[in-house]
């Protein structure tokens, strides 16, 4: 008989596990998985250098006041495929929590997206509107 399919280890989930050998006793522990990163998140408004500033901690209880707290924008060029005449628009991004990174609030952030967003979300009404009729 095949082991349970609750003992398979996903493939997206790192798991590290360690066999201690205490009191004579063998035991399995499952270590957290901790990563450090190190870089300027603060899109170059931290002053000093980086091996001066202080390590913060995220985990996923305070991952939203942390990011709200660096306020990580992006600043890009894209071409615009919307006019259809080969010009470029400069969009400029901010993040304050995790849902900031969704499709639809990345495109709330582009005015020609959120217009088209909003044109959607009026479709979408109507439709409803017919099917109650």
């Amino acid at each position: 008989m095949s082991e349970s399919f609750q003992n398979e280890i996903p493939r997206a989930r790192v798991n590290i596990k360690l066999d201690l050998l205490t009191g004579g006793v063998q035991k399995k522990v499952e270590l957290p998985l901790k990563l450090l990163s190190v870089g300027d998140f603060s899109n170059g408004k931290a002053e000093g250098t980086l091996s001066e500033r202080d390590k913060i901690d995220i985990n996923k209880n305070n991952f939203n006041s942390v990011l709200a707290n660096l306020n990580p924008e992006v600043n890009l060029t894209v071409k615009n495929t919307l006019a259809n005449d080969g010009s470029e628009e400069n969009v400029k991004l901010f993040f304050q929590n995790m849902k900031d990174f969704e499709p639809e609030a990345v495109a709330r952030q582009i005015p020609q997206l959120r217009a088209m967003l909003a044109m959607r979300n009026l479709l979408r009404d109507l439709n409803q509107i017919f099917w109650i009729i």
